[in-house]
């Protein structure tokens, strides 16, 4: 298709009175790389440590249905300018022009770090577009025993994907589910090309993603024993992206559909049905698509710490481990290993930590000197499985928003016989 055509094709898509088909046929394709970054590589800047965070100042915005429609006539401008720069590009390559033009307009600032306001950017822009993304829908209930991977105390379980069955990590962390991409292509799943270099301000360890050439796979209906969601997607990774015979990571996509109850000492996860919260909880706000809660360390606080399942132990950013006096300059340094690969981090140690009625004394951290996993607003640490797995975990959600995310929880924390010991954890996301 030569460019020119490209470019009137592009907008016959995008026109208000076309067919409502053929603008299906295209949007879609730019949202699933913008959906799953909201969720999973949302970055924007972290406030100062200290502060409780407060939510961005956002400049006032038209109201919703004119933005949309500004919005997609500059993805539509932007497309343009750029096709008519190029040679003859094939479909894919097209799409990709495309993906990224949206993504720079809706959701990123001129610096590349996320929006503050790109969720609801993204909302306005799905809506104006008329498309109807695929809804998720789950049945049934699951209670499986969790597996630890080795010399780890992460835990798997096993997922049908069409009639194959795989091993995942457990990911809270994660807003998406994540597969290796050999896998992936062996199943032939639908995908799209993610643009190259999309991946290189990710919120992960590591920093080998930055060139990486990967796309975003349509998912047929997945499993967890008699637990079941459809309408998913996932992000495919190397295979050296994850622990050894790991396939992939199980995120928030599928785990928010169900009450999750996860028990450390008896190695058992069950998915029920949607319940209310209950008093005494601790309220979880969804940011980006992580949950996090106020978390309180060594006395001071409140701070913002995402709850994370798939991490190995307590982080902390670099400004906050300053303020909390432990970053000590001759502290002992360790590897870790991420999706990204590996990063070296400084070791300290938390006196204690507190969550609402919920506290635990001399844990291990790790403090995040160069690691952007943290790039998200007002997250200043994460709270790791040296923490999570001293307790029954019973996790409830609200109901996610137009494009996917969950945007407020609950976390129930019932304490473990005193006996317990979670063990020493060597994976991190």
């Amino acid at each position: 298709m030569q460019t020119a055509i490209k470019t009137r094709w592009l907008q016959y898509q995008l026109q208000k009175n076309q067919k409502p088909h053929r603008r299906n046929s295209l949007l879609p394709k730019i949202l699933i790389a913008g959906i799953y970054f909201n969720s999973f590589f949302s970055f924007v800047l972290t406030p100062a440590v200290g502060q409780i965070p407060h939510k961005p100042a956002i400049p006032s915005q038209p109201k919703s249905s004119q933005l949309g429609q500004q919005l997609l006539e500059q993805v539509l401008q932007c497309t343009q300018s750029k096709l008519l720069n190029q040679q003859t590009l094939n479909q894919t390559e097209s799409e990709a022009v495309t993906t990224k033009c949206a993504l720079q307009i809706v959701a990123l600032a001129p610096d590349g770090s996320f929006r503050p306001d790109a969720i609801a950017r993204m909302s306005a822009f799905i809506e104006a577009s008329g498309i109807q993304l695929p809804q998720r829908i789950a049945k049934g209930q699951a209670n499986v025993k969790l597996d630890l991977i080795a010399n780890s105390s992460s835990f798997t379980i096993p997922v049908r994907i069409g009639r194959q069955t795989y091993t995942f990590l457990i990911d809270t962390g994660s807003g998406h589910t994540v597969i290796n991409a050999e896998i992936a292509k062996q199943l032939k799943l639908e995908s799209t090309p993610l643009p190259s270099g999309l991946l290189e301000n990710k919120p992960v360890i590591g920093n080998n993603l930055k060139n990486l050439q990967t796309s975003a796979y349509i998912l047929p209906t997945i499993s967890v024993n008699s637990a079941s969601v459809s309408g998913l997607y996932a992000l495919g990774l190397p295979a050296q992206s994850f622990p050894e015979n790991v396939s992939g990571v199980l995120g928030l996509d599928f785990l928010s559909n169900f009450d999750v109850v996860l028990n450390p000492q008896k190695r058992q996860l069950q998915l029920l049905p949607p319940s209310q919260p209950v008093a005494n909880a601790i309220p979880l706000k969804g940011n980006f698509g992580i949950m996090t809660a106020q978390v309180y360390i060594n006395d001071q606080g409140p701070f913002s710490f995402a709850i994370d399942t798939g991490a190995y132990t307590m982080m902390v950013s670099k400004p906050l481990a300053q303020k909390l006096g432990i970053d000590e300059p001759k502290a002992e340094k360790t590897a870790i290993f991420g999706f990204g690969g590996t990063e070296v981090v400084k070791k300290a140690k938390l006196n204690q930590i507190k969550i609402q009625q919920r506290q635990a004394t001399n844990l291990d951290a790790i403090i995040l000197e160069q690691s952007k996993i943290l790039n998200l607003p007002g997250i200043e640490g994460i709270i790791g499985q040296n923490f999570l797995n001293k307790y029954q975990q019973y996790w409830r959600f609200s109901k996610p928003n137009a494009i996917g995310i969950v945007e407020s929880g609950s976390l129930f924390l019932t304490p473990l016989s005193p006996n317990y010991s979670p063990g020493d954890i060597t994976y991190l996301r």
